[in-house]
């Protein structure tokens, strides 16, 4: 610290900030001249521990109830200020009045001129105390942040100025010992991150009608309130519900707005209220931006322990610039069905292009039918349902074109397009990796075929699967003579 100034540490319970207090007065040179502040409660718990062999030879007591220490610019001259060390002990309760700004700069200004140091120790949690100092830190020093979080004790600082110059944000983990607090790793500069970083912006749904769980949480109706509150965040955790009623493109504009504006410190989070998302719908949220998607069915303190378990995560993966651009590439053709070898061609080579970017994940199969069978007549009884599942014939193999399906899924989306057993109506299954097989001439018929009637297909080979027919079953009464 300075020789002169005003430092500001806030603590979230009243024992961590006796244990830091006690701490600085241990590590104070035995020459210096302290004086400690604060109610008589909070005064002896942090002599009761303190090491009678540490610290300065000189410590004045001022015992103080809240009223007073708010006004404790008044109360200078009677502690004969010029050339201490004055801790000041101070509930965070003092400030739910936003006086605190004044308060900073009266002091502030009183220990610049007495030659003096002032460090003002705040005990409980308030998100916004510590909100509203960093706003103000042409008054203040320095401002760091003592909070439990991420399975331990972490050490923020927000802001500090010493000799040596002035270091912005930076977080460090630490270990509880029997003599206070020691540093358990090396200080994290927070590069990409702001000092918001506890703070947790949420839409109502999310929470399932639960209030807001600590002073951190602020809780807003509709999508466009919690955006227009993330606009001015740096590392907060913004977190977006999408039910039935929300529209997807609208939530992935908004992530992507978010993601281009505020950096990658950002950590957005999509809980789903309703099963609405499907692999494609995920791909494109996670594209735009979002840190973490929370399937449908997860319990509220599952929930939770997701959006802790990415505190002090940065995201990494290249932002498209164009929006709508990425919206053409991760949505499928309004094409389906069997079509023509070059209308196959062209629109897979179109649909392609989010594969090749990593952004999604496509299947491209070539099937041989069973000997005996050709291609059309294992055609005969399909049925295509999503906009992008193509497929063609060439020579005597079926080219299959599957948009926004994992390697895992092929099989399951195999049974709902073949309503036959396709295992008995294809010998042979193969997986293409690139494109270079569409660029043969055959890729340049026009000819649609037309696949025969499943009526007229014999398929001696094929088991079909049994219809459903009611029948009657008879019911007697159990223990009946």
């Amino acid at each position: 610290m300075h020789e002169q100034g005003l430092y500001w540490l806030a603590c979230d319970s009243t024992e961590n900030a006796a244990t830091l207090c006690r701490q600085v007065i241990e590590a104070m040179p035995e020459q210096g001249r302290a004086a400690l502040l604060g109610d008589a409660r909070v005064l002896h718990e942090v002599l009761e521990g303190i090491d009678p062999t540490c610290g300065p030879d000189e410590l004045a007591l001022y015992e103080a109830d809240t009223q007073a220490i708010v006004h404790l610019h008044d109360d200078l001259p009677r502690i004969d200020l010029p050339g201490r060390v004055l801790l000041v002990l101070v509930p965070t309760a003092a400030w739910e009045g936003g006086k605190s700004e004044r308060w900073c700069q009266a002091l502030r200004q009183a220990a610049l001129a007495a030659g003096a140091l002032i460090v003002v120790i705040s005990a409980g949690q308030s998100a916004s105390l510590v909100e509203r100092l960093r706003a103000f830190n042409q008054s203040l020093d320095g401002l760091a942040q003592l909070y439990r979080g991420q399975g331990g004790v972490r050490y923020l600082q927000h802001f500090w100025s010493n000799p040596l110059g002035v270091a912005g944000s930076q977080d460090v983990e630490l270990a509880r010992r029997d003599r206070g607090f020691a540093v358990a790793g090396r200080l994290q500069p927070l590069a990409d991150a702001g000092s918001d970083e506890l703070l947790c912006l949420a839409q109502s749904q999310v929470l399932e009608g639960a209030p807001a769980l600590s002073e951190h949480w602020q809780v807003f109706d509709s999508i466009s309130e919690v955006g227009a509150k993330a606009s001015r965040a740096v590392s907060a955790t913004v977190i977006f519900a999408m039910d039935g009623g929300q529209r997807l493109d609208v939530l992935a504009r908004q992530l992507h707005t978010l993601r281009q504006l505020r950096g990658n410190a950002l950590k957005l989070v999509v809980r789903e209220m309703a099963p609405t998302l499907r692999y494609q719908d995920e791909q494109l949220l996670l594209a735009c931006g979002a840190s973490q998607i929370v399937p449908f069915g997860a319990s509220l303190s599952r929930f939770l322990t997701m959006v802790d378990s990415i505190q002090g995560y940065i995201w990494r993966r290249h932002l498209p610039a164009d929006f709508d651009a990425l919206l053409a590439r991760l949505r499928p053709l309004p094409i389906c069905g069997l079509v023509a070898p070059r209308a196959f061609a062209e629109a897979v080579q179109q649909m392609w292009h989010g594969h090749r970017n990593g952004e999604i994940v496509h299947q491209l199969l070539v099937l041989r039918p069973a000997p005996g069978l050709s291609p059309l007549q294992a055609c005969s009884r399909t049925v295509f349902r999503r906009d992008g599942d193509i497929a063609c014939v060439v020579g005597d193999v079926l080219f299959l074109f599957l948009f926004a399906c994992r390697s895992e899924g092929v099989e399951q989306a195999l049974d709902h397009i073949f309503q036959l057993s396709w295992k008995e109506l294809f010998i042979s299954q193969d997986v293409l990796v690139s494109l270079d097989s569409l660029a043969a001439t055959a890729f340049l018929d026009e000819t649609v075929p037309q696949p025969p009637l499943a009526d007229s297909v014999a398929l001696p080979s094929v088991q079909k699967r049994p219809a459903l027919v009611p029948r009657q079953i008879a019911l007697s009464l159990e223990g009946a003579a």
